[in-house]
C-alpha cells in the first residue's frame, strides 16, 4: 500500500509511530552513552570513598603513630656533629660479620642523604657464605646494638662451591646531634 492510497488518518498515526521510534532510538542512543558514564563515575566515587575511609582511619591513629615513632625515634642512633658516620658503620657492619662468620669481599659506602631529619647511609656489600651463616648474619643485623639498619636491593645466587653469593644494599638510619 502506498502512502497516496492511506487515508489522511492513517498517515498521521504512521506519522506519529515514526516520530515515536525515530525519539526512542534517539532516547536509547544518548542514554546508553549516560549509562557508561555513570558507571565510570560510580566506579571513581567507590574508589574515592575508599581512599577517604583509609585517609580518616589513619588521622584516627595519629596519636597511636606519633606515639610509634617516639618509640623509634628514642631507638635511633644518635651520631655527634662532624663523627665519620662511614668509619661508624662499616666497623659495626665488619664486627656482625667476623661475629657470624661472614667474610665481606667488597663495601661500597655510598653518600648519606637527609629524610626529614632522619640520615641514611647505603653500604653496598659483596660475601659468600654458607647458608647458615648467611641466615646468622642477617640475624645479628636486625638485633644489633648500636645501629638500625634496613637491607635493599637483596641479590643471592648459588655457586658452584656451594655457598651463596650475596649482594645487598645495607642502609644504616641515624640522626645527627650536638657534641657531648
Amino acid at each position: 500500500m502506498s502512502m497516496a492510497g492511506m487515508s489522511r488518518r492513517d498517515r498521521t498515526i504512521l506519522a506519529v509511530i515514526v516520530v515515536v521510534v525515530l525519539y526512542g532510538l534517539a532516547a536509547l542512543l544518548w542514554f546508553s552513552g549516560r549509562q557508561e558514564a555513570w558507571a565510570k563515575s560510580r566506579k571513581l566515587y567507590e574508589s574515592a570513598r575508599k581512599q577517604l575511609a583509609r585517609e580518616n582511619k589513619l588521622i584516627a591513629e595519629k596519636d597511636a603513630w606519633v606515639k610509634r615513632s617516639e618509640e623509634i625515634s628514642l631507638k635511633m642512633p644518635m651520631a655527634e656533629e662532624g663523627e665519620s658516620t662511614e668509619t661508624r658503620w662499616q666497623r659495626l657492619l665488619e664486627k656482625i660479620a667476623e661475629e657470624n662468620g661472614v667474610h665481606i669481599q667488597g663495601e661500597q659506602p655510598k653518600p648519606e642523604e637527609e629524610h626529614g631529619g632522619v640520615w641514611e647511609m647505603p653500604i653496598e656489600v659483596k660475601f659468600e657464605a654458607a647458608l647458615s651463616r648467611v641466615v646468622k648474619f642477617f640475624y645479628a643485623l636486625e638485633h644489633a646494638q648500636g645501629g638500625m639498619f634496613d637491607v635493599r636491593d637483596l641479590d643471592i645466587s648459588t655457586r658452584n662451591n656451594g655457598f651463596l653469593s650475596v649482594k645487598f644494599t645495607l642502609t644504616c638510619a641515624y640522626m645527627k646531634g650536638p657534641s657531648k
